[in-house]
């Protein structure tokens, strides 16, 4: 059983453009995939009110920073255009800009899938990180094998580790 799973995201400064996002199991590099971390300036034609995207406030770029995932869920009953098939990695912030960002009310963070979009091929967020579909399968289940029982670990929550940083 796997001791350590991290991903590691390095978004550019234009947020316009993909990131990676590199996934290491006890250390040793296993996957990386293509992110967006992208906020939204628009939800259904409606502005935001963060023309700017300020990472620490609603729909934003996603914040730098630590974060810990409690766990994977079902998108089964979502939007798929909005989130995909394949589950979401649910983030909870613990140090950096991230922390920074919930303690004044950003909460729901995840990383999804969605439909593609104007962004190198992606859609923007309010704040999460989306990869495309065909890749957030691939992560979850790299993240299902590099734990116990896939079941259980839907449930019960993955130990992952999310470091966010910026070129």
């Amino acid at each position: 059983m796997a001791q350590d799973v991290h991903l590691n995201v390095l978004l550019p400064r234009d947020r316009d453009t993909p990131g990676w996002l590199r996934v290491d199991v006890d250390g040793v590099p296993r996957a990386e995939f293509r992110v967006l971390g992208r906020g939204s300036t628009k939800v259904g034609g409606i502005p935001t009110g963060n023309p700017k995207r300020s990472p620490i406030a609603y729909a934003g770029n996603t914040p730098t920073g630590s974060y810990e995932s409690p766990g994977i869920v079902s998108t089964a009953d979502w939007p798929q255009d909005s989130y995909g098939p394949w589950g979401a990695v649910k983030l909870k912030a613990v140090e950096g800009d991230a922390l920074l960002a919930e303690r004044l009310g950003r909460t729901g963070l995840m990383i999804h899938g969605g439909a593609r979009g104007p962004f190198h091929g992606y859609r923007s967020t309010l704040g999460c990180l989306r990869l495309n579909n065909f890749d957030m399968k691939q992560l979850t289940d790299l993240l299902f094998t590099a734990g116990e029982d896939p079941q259980r670990r839907r449930s019960d929550g993955i130990s992952v580790r999310v470091t966010v940083c910026q070129f």
